[in-house]
C-alpha cells in the first residue's frame, strides 16, 4: 500500500489524487494541505465528484425527524438534557441519536433514552453499507443527516438545548421556499477571500462578495433532503476529506457553506446574528425570538457547571443533570439496573472462577465476586465485570474502574471469547471452571 509520507510538493496534481485515493487519510507530511499540488488535486477531485453527482433515488421511511450526534461520556449528559427539553416542550418528532461504536454508547445508556422515544444508531454499523473515507468526529454530523431515515431533518448538536418546541420551523415560509435553513456565526468566522480561492470559487473570493458572506454556525440546521440531496452529499464529500478541508475551514459548519455556494444553491438564514450569554451561543428564529441555546463552552457534566440566571430553563437543566446522575455513574458498560434476563446470567456467574487467557501472552484465574468486582487475579485492566444484553446476545465486560477492557460473547456453556479493546488487542478466552 502507498504511504501518505510519499507525498511531496513536486508531484503532479494527478499523482497527488492517486495517492489520496490509495492511502489511508494521513498522517501527511507537514504543510501538505497548503501545497499548490494538494490544493489543485482537491479542486479536481471536487470537480469530478460534482460531474458524477446524479439525482438520488433514495426514499425515506419517515417525513420529519430530529438527528443528534453525540455519544460518549463527554456528550451524554448534554444529550440527556437536550432530549428531555424537547419532550418537556411537547415536541413529538422522532429522534435519532447517532454515535461511533460501542466505546461511545452501551445498552444501558440506550435503555435510559428509550422512554423518551430516542432511537440510537451506531454509525459504524451503517458505515459497513455506506463507507465513509473519514468518520471520526465532526464528519458524523453530515453522515448522520444524510443516512437518517427522515426526508426532512432538524439537526441539533448534543449541547444545544431548545427553549420551545421547534417543530414549527418545518412550516416556516423561509424554509419551504429554499429547502434549507442555516444559522449565522459571528463575523470573526467570515471566510476570507483566500479560502474561497483554495476551493476554486473565484467569484466568491471577490472582496465585495466575501466580506458580506455570513459564516455558518452548525449547532443546528434544517434540511429537506429531497430538495437538497446534491448539496448535502457534496457537503459530506468535503467532510470526508477533512484531512484537507479542516486545514482551511473550521470544522463541519463551512462544509455546508462551501457546498451550497459551489452548486449555486439558495438557503434561508435568520437575519438576527448570534447572541452570546457567558458560555452559550444564542440563536434566533425568523421572528427574532430565541430558539436555541448552544452551550458550547460549558457542556453538561455531573459537577462544575456554571449557573446563569439569564439563560432560559437553567434550573430545569440542572435538575435534569441531577436526575441523570441518580441513574447513571458515567462509566461505559456498567449496567446499573440489569433486566431480568441479564440478572439471570449475572447470578449464574457470581462467585465462580474462570481461567482467563490472553491468547499468545499469558493466563491466570479470575474470581467473579458477588459485588461485580474481580477478586483473585485482579489487575489494573481487570478490576470489575458487567453484563449487558446487546440484541439477542449477552455481553460480559471485563473492565478497569473507569472503562471497559474487553467485551466477551458466549461460545458455549463454559467459554466466553472476545479481544482486548486497547493496546495489543489480543484475543481473549475465558473458561469458567467446574465448581
Amino acid at each position: 500500500m502507498a504511504s501518505c509520507m510519499e507525498a511531496h510538493p513536486d508531484m503532479t496534481p494527478e499523482a497527488m489524487m492517486d495517492l489520496i485515493a490509495q492511502c489511508p487519510p494521513g498522517p501527511w507530511p507537514n504543510a501538505w494541505g497548503t501545497w499548490d499540488n494538494t490544493i489543485e488535486a482537491h479542486r479536481l477531485l471536487i470537480d469530478q465528484y460534482i460531474d458524477n453527482l446524479m439525482p438520488s433515488r433514495v426514499t425515506y421511511s419517515q417525513e420529519r425527524g430530529i438527528v443528534i450526534a453525540g455519544g460518549g461520556l463527554k456528550y451524554f449528559p448534554s444529550v440527556w438534557v437536550n432530549v428531555n427539553l424537547l419532550r418537556h416542550f411537547g415536541c413529538t418528532l422522532p429522534i435519532q441519536l447517532w454515535y461511533l461504536g460501542d466505546t461511545e454508547m452501551d445498552p444501558y445508556m440506550k435503555r435510559l433514552l428509550e422512554p423518551l422515544g430516542v432511537e440510537c444508531i451506531d454509525a459504524r454499523e451503517i458505515e459497513k453499507q455506506h463507507p465513509c473515507r473519514i468518520l471520526c468526529g465532526w464528519e458524523l454530523k453530515l453522515y448522520a443527516t444524510l443516512h437518517s431515515p427522515f426526508a426532512q431533518v432538524l439537526f441539533l448538536d448534543a449541547d444545544n438545548g431548545v427553549v420551545c418546541d421547534p417543530t414549527y420551523l418545518f412550516d416556516c415560509e423561509e424554509y419551504k421556499r429554499h429547502g434549507a435553513v442555516f444559522w449565522p456565526d459571528y463575523a470573526c468566522w467570515t471566510l476570507k477571500p483566500g479560502v474561497w480561492k483554495v476551493f476554486g470559487m473565484m467569484d466568491m473570493a471577490e472582496p465585495e462578495v466575501a466580506e458580506h458572506e455570513r459564516a455558518f454556525e452548525s449547532g443546528q440546521y434544517l434540511i429537506d433532503k429531497r430538495r437538497c440531496d446534491r448539496e448535502l452529499r457534496l457537503s459530506l464529500f468535503y467532510a470526508e476529506h477533512s484531512d484537507f478541508t479542516f486545514q482551511h475551514v473550521y470544522g463541519d459548519k463551512e462544509c455546508f457553506h462551501l457546498s451550497w455556494r459551489r452548486l449555486g444553491s439558495d438557503y434561508a438564514m435568520p437575519s438576527a446574528g448570534p447572541g452570546w450569554n457567558v458560555h452559550t451561543i444564542v440563536q434566533f428564529d425568523f421572528r427574532g425570538q430565541i430558539l436555541f441555546q448552544h452551550r458550547c463552552q460549558d457542556k453538561w457534566r455531573f459537577g462544575g457547571n456554571r449557573f446563569v440566571d439569564s439563560l432560559a430553563n437553567e434550573q430545569l437543566c440542572f435538575d435534569l443533570v441531577q436526575q441523570l446522575a441518580s441513574k447513571w455513574t458515567g462509566v461505559l458498560w456498567r449496567n446499573e439496573q440489569p433486566t431480568e434476563k441479564e440478572q439471570h446470567v449475572i447470578d449464574s456467574i457470581r462467585g465462580k472462577k474462570a481461567l482467563y487467557r490472553r491468547v499468545g501472552y499469558d493466563e491466570r484465574v479470575l474470581e467473579f465476586t458477588t459485588d461485580a468486582m474481580i477478586g483473585e487475579g485482579a489487575a489494573e485492566c481487570e478490576r470489575c465485570w458487567h453484563m449487558n444484553q446487546l440484541g439477542d446476545e449477552m455481553i460480559l465486560t471485563l473492565a478497569r474502574l473507569d472503562r471497559p477492557t474487553c467485551h466477551l460473547r458466549k461460545r458455549d456453556e463454559r467459554t466466553w471469547t472476545g479481544q482486548w479493546l486497547e493496546y495489543e488487542q489480543m484475543p481473549i478466552e475465558l473458561v469458567f471452571l467446574e465448581s
